[in-house]
C-alpha cells in the first residue's frame, strides 16, 4: 500500500510540473480572460515586444554636449574652505549625463560659487 501511495504522489507531482511548464511556455496572454469587465479583447505577444525594444535601442545614436560654467552655490556652514568643495560633480539634465570639473571658485561672503565645465553625452 505504501508503494502505491508513493507512486501516486510521484505521478501527481509529475502532472503538476508538466502543466506548469506548458503554461509558462505560452507566448501571449489574453487580457479579457484576466479581467471579466473588459469589453475589448486584448492580446499581448511578448516576442514582438522584445524585438521592438531591441530595435529601438540599436537606433540610439549618442550625442555629446559641452557644458560650460554650470554653477553651484555652496554654503560656508557646510564647506568652510575652498579646498573642501568637490572638484568634480555628476551632471544629469535633459537626458545628458556626465562628470563636470570645477574651473572657478569664487568667495562671496557666506557662500562659495563654483563653476563647473565638461562634456556630457545623451543616454
Amino acid at each position: 500500500m505504501r508503494i502505491f501511495m508513493g507512486v501516486t504522489k510521484f505521478i501527481l507531482a509529475t502532472l503538476i510540473v508538466t502543466s506548469l511548464s506548458i503554461f509558462s511556455l505560452t507566448e501571449g496572454v489574453k487580457a479579457d480572460s484576466l479581467d471579466r469587465t473588459s469589453p475589448n479583447k486584448v492580446e499581448l505577444n511578448t516576442s514582438s515586444i522584445i524585438t521592438n525594444t531591441f530595435e529601438a535601442k540599436v537606433n540610439i545614436v549618442p550625442e555629446s554636449k559641452a557644458i560650460k560654467n554650470h554653477y553651484v552655490k555652496y554654503s560656508k556652514s557646510s564647506y568652510q574652505v575652498k579646498e573642501s568643495i568637490p572638484k568634480e560633480i555628476y551632471y544629469s539634465s535633459e537626458g545628458f549625463k556626465g562628470y563636470l570639473q570645477a574651473t572657478t571658485i569664487i568667495d562671496i561672503g557666506e557662500h562659495f560659487i563654483t563653476f563647473y565645465s565638461g562634456s556630457t553625452i545623451r543616454c
